[in-house]
């Protein structure tokens, strides 16, 4: 293991705001060694000033700093129950795993803080591993507890008198309350960005088993997918095998056209199981047209109070050119009022002729076949109006394609196809920027490439410079030590030389006191007797 010392990439943990658990990848600029100091300055890999002008850089405390652990070479299969770290927001955040999806291999993860469950890939996790200050300590798996309402089970949410796709987090403890997060569409799918919030028991109950009932009738009771949620409603047309009209509430008129894979039968959760609800029609009943058309005129059956037209021919254009369209097939479906009376076709009001269905040789298979195309039409006006300004090139492509076609039909397009020739070059415009935003973003990022290397050169010159002026404190405090040494021995050699001096002077006195005493020897032998 690799001791932390200056320069040395490390993990940060991060808490705030009831946010915990979560570490980030930083390089330590302070020595935690020599300073011994609580708080230790870091500077962040992943996390960027507000200004995003360069990496974030704080001031941390020591606990909170550790090494980076092992690299997790992602060939263990997790297991529900095990503690995890999944990288999110540019940091590792701490987590349980509570489901494997088997259809795609990836992993919903549990957090307490703040409390979420989000879906990782294998490579987005980690195992967890606590660091307990010389070697590291991977947790043992925690127990799930199973039930229909358990962490990561997929539900469904009273809304009004629609049920709406969600997924449990948890549950409010010590409250007949759940944790929930809404999800984006039938199929059970959340987003990071998915909302979340706190439902009463009472307005959840578990996802709705699947079930067949093969095909519906006129006014059955069921339930239709609008968007996100299931909305109840009422069978009002069979446009054909498969292929329905819905109304909602208590309208009469049906407002919607759906296919049988976006239709299911109501069903009730009571006391822990699932009850079909029992088949009742409704109490409203519409009423059933057939035309026979000949050349110039119109004929209704006696017993019917309407003659169903296509929602572009009205009463006065027919007398005003005393002529009738002659059509493939007989107007029996009651769902041409419908169109009449709806909005888009009061808009952009339509005479198409249908011709091309001539080829077909059932004539039941040709007015279903109109009646989708003016579904289309309306659903293709209803979709065109509410595109986004991040709509691929390729998608309004495929509606001008669409537009073409019904063309073919007699259908007026000049209007959508004007719009979105528009819309096209104004993608080709956006493509464009945002090519040039792509380059400048690029030579953004490759200026802050140099400025990061410059500053690691800086950086580094710096620590350099810090050493070469410690090495010339060093060599001062040993030359001033030797100063000190010179004057000494100076100072000891004067001290001899003066007391060699002395011992000189001092044996030359007694030299000449020598010379007395053998002088004065000499004198007394010689002496006469």
């Amino acid at each position: 293991m690799q001791p932390i010392t200056k320069d040395t990439e490390v993990e940060v943990s991060y808490e705030e705001d009831g946010v915990k658990g979560a570490w980030y990848r930083a390089i330590l600029e302070d020595s935690p060694t020599k300073s011994q100091r609580k708080l230790l300055r870091v500077r962040y890999r992943t996390l960027l000033k507000e200004d995003l002008s360069s990496h974030l850089t704080e001031i941390v405390d020591h606990s909170l700093i550790r090494p980076v652990p092992p690299t997790d070479d992602g060939a263990e299969e997790f297991e529900e129950g095990s503690v995890v770290d999944a990288y999110y927001k540019g940091g590792w955040w701490s987590g349980l795993v509570v489901k494997r999806k088997e259809e795609d291999g990836t992993y919903l993860v549990y957090f307490d803080s703040p409390p979420d469950i989000n879906q990782f890939e294998r490579k987005q996790l980690r195992a967890h591993l606590d660091w307990s200050g010389s070697k590291w300590v991977r947790p043992e798996n925690k127990e799930l507890g199973k039930s229909e309402f358990s962490s990561g089970t997929m539900v469904e949410l009273r809304w009004s008198s629609a049920w709406r796709p969600a997924m449990i987090i948890k549950k409010v403890e010590n409250e007949e309350r759940f944790i929930v997060k809404y999800c984006d569409d039938t199929s059970f799918r959340c987003s990071k960005r998915s909302r979340i919030s706190v439902i009463d028991s009472r307005e959840v109950r578990p996802r709705q088993p699947l079930c067949s009932v093969g095909e519906y009738e006129l006014l059955d009771r069921v339930e239709v997918v609008v968007g996100s949620v299931w909305c109840e409603g009422v069978v009002r047309g069979i446009v054909f095998k498969g292929r329905y009209m819905v109304s909602f509430g208590e309208t009469k008129v049906a407002s919607v056209q759906v296919s049988c894979s976006d239709v299911r039968p109501p069903m009730e959760w009571e006391d822990g199981i699932w009850h079909k609800r029992p088949k009742t029609k409704s109490k409203f009943f519409g009423k059933f047209y057939c035309r026979k058309r000949k050349r110039g005129h119109v004929q209704h059956k006696s017993d019917l109070n309407d003659t169903v037209r296509t929602p572009t021919s009205n009463v006065e254009d027919t007398q005003a050119t005393d002529t009738m369209r002659v059509l493939p097939f007989a107007n029996k479906s009651p769902l041409w009022k419908i169109y009449e009376t709806m909005e888009v076709f009061k808009k952009l009001p339509q005479r198409p002729h249908f011709s091309p269905l001539i080829e077909s040789t059932s004539e039941d298979f040709r007015e279903g076949s109109a009646l989708g195309m003016m579904a289309t039409f309306s659903g293709l006006l209803e979709k065109l109006k509410d595109m986004e300004a991040d709509v691929a090139v390729s998608e309004l492509d495929s509606l001008k394609d669409t537009f073409t076609k019904l063309e073919e039909h007699g259908f007026d397009v000049t209007r959508p196809l004007s719009r979105i020739n528009k819309l096209l070059a104004l993608k080709g415009r956006q493509l464009k920027i945002l090519e040039g935003r792509r380059g400048l973003d690029k030579e953004r990022m490759d200026e802050s490439s140099k400025r990061h290397k410059a500053e690691l050169e800086f950086g580094e010159t710096e620590r350099k410079m810090v050493e070469v002026k410690r090495k010339i404190l060093e060599l001062q405090r040993q030359e001033a030590a030797l100063k000190e040494k010179k004057e000494a021995a100076e100072e000891q050699k004067d001290q001899a030389c003066r007391k060699i001096w002395k011992v000189e002077s001092c044996a030359r006195d007694l030299g000449v006191k020598l010379e007395d005493v053998e002088f004065d020897f000499e004198t007394i032998v010689s002496a006469p007797w």
